[in-house]
């Protein structure tokens, strides 16, 4: 693992710049094991995958803004399983040390927060023959690039038999997590249950249903307060092929707004996507999106395609290079929504120098983003965006 030493940038910003690059020290908080499409994979120890009873501590230092000077955060996390790796358990705890402030919005605009903060994070995962299960608890305050200032927790199953996959979880986030006053408070409570069938040769087939309601749990003065239930059912199909994966998902969703008078949506979408690799090292994804709502309450409909176009080249370990295009619009029945969203942004990641003991690289990154209202032209936005970080990273 690579500890960066020194970090230093040169930024051109022409508009508004884009977000700060990160450097190679990674932070470590990431799942150890995947599962099916449509259910996220929990943040533990995959217990079928365990060859046998261990326990492991890993260190690692992170670095948020290298343009910034700033202490590291640093992660002690450890894995053990029981009874031939038919149970796991995993802790990890981060801290970044005090002395650090950040900008956060709330009712006093974007104020100088203290960033110290702890992660802590415990899971348990376990099986037994064809059923899998598990549990997880995730805690992280403001000083956090994944998933910061977020806690949540989660109970989840899965039960395999042939070709069949059943899932289930439930569980609950919120944010806020250390309870400050001038900010709300939103908790999402959520279910889900789900069927899926794959085979080899075959497309892979998903069938899921879920609801969730999310609430604010206590609203400053000045911030509206948020009630909302929704049910969705999804269905997924999958073509995989050594050259190129196809997937196309549809979805109908029900909103209820329970703060007015239980104002019910119907949402339905359809979305498209391809991953193509023409070339090991080139990937292309497309994707077709095509989004309808029905307001009840209002008789509206609003209607919303969308368009994007992603493409990555490794040309090797010193070169990378990837590009991003969006199209959107959106409009309504009523005429009172006509809506143009155009945004594009590249990077250019280049190690310009590698020695035994430093990597020196440079990086260049470019955006542009166009919001257009055809009804009210003078609320037409158009910003332009450049990067240029330059790293020196030791080995």
């Amino acid at each position: 693992m690579t500890h960066p030493l020194l970090v230093s940038s040169l930024v051109a910003f022409v508009g508004i710049a884009s977000q700060a690059w990160c450097s190679d020290g990674v932070f470590l908080n990431r799942p150890l094991s995947n599962r099916s499409i449509g259910f996220p994979a929990p943040q533990t120890v995959d217990p079928i995958s365990a060859q046998a009873d261990g326990f492991r501590t890993m260190f690692a230092s992170y670095i948020p803004h290298p343009s910034i000077v700033t202490p590291r955060a640093d992660e002690l996390s450890g894995t053990t399983t029981w009874f031939s790796g038919k149970l796991g358990t995993e802790a990890e705890t981060a801290y970044t040390p005090t002395g650090v402030s950040r900008p956060m919005p709330s009712l006093m605009g974007n104020t100088q927060t203290d960033a110290s903060a702890r992660m802590f994070r415990i899971g348990l995962a376990g099986s037994e023959g064809s059923l899998r299960y598990g549990v997880t608890f995730r805690h992280a305050g403001q000083g956090f690039l994944l998933s910061p200032d977020r806690a949540s927790r989660e109970i989840w199953s899965e039960w395999k038999t042939g070709w069949m996959t059943f899932q289930n979880a439930v569980g609950q986030a919120w944010n806020n997590v250390e309870g400050e006053a001038t900010r709300s408070r939103l908790e999402q409570t959520y279910g889900r249950v789900g069927l899926f069938l794959s085979k080899p040769q075959w497309p892979e087939l998903s069938v899921t249903y879920s609801r969730n309601s999310l609430h604010s749990v206590f609203e400053p003065i000045g911030v509206v307060p948020q009630r909302s239930s929704n049910h969705t059912i999804e269905g997924v199909v999958t073509l995989q092929r050594p050259g190129w994966d196809l997937r196309f998902a549809s979805s109908y969703i029900v909103a209820s707004d329970l703060l007015r008078n239980d104002a019910d949506s119907n949402i339905r979408a359809q979305t498209l996507s391809a991953i193509l690799r023409p070339i090991n090292k080139l990937t292309i994804t497309p994707v077709f999106a095509y989004r309808q709502e029905f307001q009840s309450w209002s008789g509206v409909r609003i209607d919303n395609p969308t368009a994007s176009l992603a493409l990555s080249y490794q040309q090797s370990r010193q070169l990378f290079f990837s590009t991003v295009g969006n199209y959107s619009t959106s409009h309504s029945s009523d005429g009172l929504i006509r809506n143009e969203n155009l945004k594009w942004r590249g990077t250019l990641d280049w190690s310009l120098y590698s020695s035994t003991g430093w990597v020196t690289k440079i990086g260049f990154e470019a955006g542009y983003n166009r919001v257009t209202d055809r009804l009210a032209r003078s609320t037409d936005t158009e910003d332009i965006s450049g990067l240029v970080r330059l790293g020196i990273v030791a080995r």
